[in-house]
């Protein structure tokens, strides 16, 4: 059904022995790690012809995102590995920047203070890294492996093929344009603007007291399904009466496990949702979307898994002095079709299905 027609949809080698790695975050050195204990070289070859398949959201927060995108890009130009776009690099190609994206925007000062030391982006290479991500595709796919970044979901899917852009910048414009026009016409758009109104800096105030916001809370809720982009890089939300503060703002909706209501029998591989390895705290707004430890897959079926332990939160260790070797966030690999999963320490696990 989802063939190559599309330019956000391409295949996946037949055949071919794959390590899919999470969500790296600007992880540099934990990368380097991972790559060396999987068994690649410096370029990114494997001596027994296995590929690299990276999930999205390659930068942010971490110390060196350059590095990590300057060395995928060549991986990816080499046929040595296969990327797709996550919302972090959605966000660099839309100019939208977003909590710990200063060492590419120079308009985030905030950020030197919470992620520096890092390194930052020239400014006369950012036209080539937004020329190469555009041309990244949103799926990768094989009659028995989907990759997508964070949902597997066919209506936003049938949607990339209803719009005539192909241009992935020009079609996320495109439904954003559809979405606030048909926002306009709901229930919940005065209450929203209001509640935009009067609260304003309060929204991405961490010490405010905030209340349930019902207003943004559609507008949100909404938006999160209307925008296949979107939907396909964040995932579907719903609602939730208590607000939370993460990255940057207040929330009134959490992420929905989609998983549950795959039944397809073709695997998905996902990153995004910072799942928690063995002995690390869940966060409140997260207990509810897994239930299963972090080596299982998910689903009625069992037929989803998620690779991304939550790099992206190692700059909060680093501020307080723990170790890499002590650290409790991990980048991982799913190894296909052996089942196995690999961290950057070197260890590794056999990934379960509860039946």
């Amino acid at each position: 059904m989802y063939s190559d027609k599309c330019s956000f949809i391409r295949p996946l080698p037949a055949n071919t022995a794959l390590d899919v790695i999470g969500d790296v975050h600007g992880e540099w050195e934990a990368l380097q790690q991972l790559l060396h204990f999987l068994g690649y070289d410096e370029s990114g070859q494997h001596k027994h012809g296995r590929k690299l398949v990276f999930v999205g959201d390659l930068c942010d927060r971490g110390p060196d995102s350059p590095a990590v995108l300057d060395w995928v890009i060549k991986a990816v130009a080499a046929e040595n590995a296969f990327t797709i776009i996550g919302n972090h690099e959605l966000n660099l190609l839309i100019d939208d920047p977003k909590d710990g994206s200063g060492w590419y925007f120079d308009n985030r000062p905030q950020d030197e203070a919470r992620f520096a030391p890092w390194q930052h982006y020239s400014g006369a290479k950012r036209k080539q890294l937004q020329d190469t991500l555009s041309q990244w595709p949103l799926i990768l796919q094989r009659h028995d492996l989907r990759i997508v970044h964070a949902a597997w979901l066919p209506d936003s899917i049938n949607k990339l093929f209803q719009c005539s852009e192909t241009s992935l910048v020009k079609q996320y414009h495109y439904w954003e344009d559809r979405f606030f026009d048909d926002f306009r016409h709901t229930e919940w758009y005065e209450r929203y603007m209001q509640e935009k109104q009067q609260l304003n800096a309060e929204l991405e105030n961490e010490h405010y007291p905030m209340t349930f916001q019902p207003g943004v809370a559609h507008y949100d809720l909404l938006r999160s399904c209307h925008n296949p982009l979107r939907a396909l890089t964040s995932g579907i939300q719903t609602i939730t009466q208590q607000p939370f503060y993460i990255n940057g703002r207040w929330r009134f909706t959490v992420r929905k496990p989609w998983w549950q209501q795959y039944s397809d029998p073709v695997a998905v591989i996902i990153g995004h949702y910072w799942r928690s390895w063995y002995g690390t705290g869940v966060a409140e707004h997260r207990k509810e979307l897994f239930q299963e430890p972090p080596t299982h897959w998910l689903g009625e079926r069992q037929q989803v898994f998620c690779v991304d332990f939550s790099i992206g939160a190692r700059w909060r260790e680093r501020k307080k002095a723990i170790l890499p070797a002590d650290s409790q966030m991990h980048l991982a690999a799913l190894r296909w079709p052996e089942n196995l999963i690999m961290l950057n320490n070197g260890k590794y696990y056999s990934s379960k299905r509860s039946y």
